[in-house]
């Protein structure tokens, strides 16, 4: 009698033990089936922009629209005509978004990993991540989180603008870190970064068009404001500066005395 109810016993306890293994395992292909059909969304066009899958023999060009969902297997290249710009969501996770400039040409080889033909962009990502970077001259790895900037120079090279939030190079024997309302150039010739650069980030946020040009307001243009206005206050600015471009790897600055 007493090795019947035992038995019986441990076929409830093993019972009991499946079914909380059941619900875990549920659970948790629950919460990754989330995660994996998270996929990016058009938020935004503006003019004529484009997506261009790798295999363009068996693909066509797939001309873009506000609200289409990008399932286009990687990689493949988001591409702005003139006076075009876009505006994508949750890529390549949920909260983040990126912008392109006008005749900007990105391809998006896997998630964080971008390879600039040519043009701008805006990215905008609350959680810290690690991006790979890539032109045909030039090749970086970064781990940043915030608001930044990035823009190809004459020579395939990378200017990048920190805007708000952290932003660290990790190919560096000593890893820079830029700050908020920083600049820095990466060089098509071994990569080399150069010393940071002040810019104002008041006249950027006004004149900036992926900033501006939207109708839609960026997630962090809250954060974007309060940098703007720190910065303001520590360096008590008495002048405006703005960066025009690279020309031969030298960084052209206008600078507008304050009235």
């Amino acid at each position: 009698m007493l090795n019947s109810k035992s038995f019986e016993l441990k076929i409830i306890f093993s019972v009991a033990q499946l079914v909380l293994i059941f619900c875990f395992l549920n659970k948790a292909l629950a919460e990754s089936i989330i995660q994996e059909t998270v996929q990016p969304k058009i938020n935004l066009v503006l003019g004529k922009c484009f997506l261009q899958p790798r295999d363009i023999e068996h693909a066509d060009t797939l001309p873009l629209k506000t609200g289409l969902i990008l399932s286009e297997p990687f990689p493949y290249t988001l591409v702005t005509g003139k006076d075009s710009y876009l505006e994508v969501l949750d890529y390549p996770e949920s909260k983040n978004v990126i912008r392109l400039g006008q005749l900007s040409a990105i391809e998006n080889r896997q998630p964080y990993h971008l390879y600039y033909f040519q043009g701008s962009s805006l990215i905008s990502n609350r959680d810290y991540a690690k991006w790979r970077l890539e032109t045909k001259s030039t090749l970086i790895h970064i781990h940043a989180h915030g608001t930044w900037m990035v823009e190809t120079t004459e020579q395939l090279g990378l200017k990048i603008i920190l805007l708000e939030g952290t932003l660290q190079f990790l190919d560096e024997k000593e890893p820079i870190t830029m700050k908020a309302g920083e600049l820095v150039l990466v060089s098509e010739k071994n990569d080399q970064i150069s010393q940071t650069i002040k810019i104002d980030l008041p006249l950027m946020l006004n004149t900036c068009r992926l900033i501006n040009n939207f109708e839609t307001k960026l997630p962090s243009l809250s954060r974007l404001i309060s940098a703007a206005q720190v910065q303001s206050i520590r360096l008590k600015k008495r002048y405006e500066a703005v960066v025009g471009g690279v020309k031969k790897n030298k960084l052209q600055i206008w600078a507008i005395k304050k009235e």
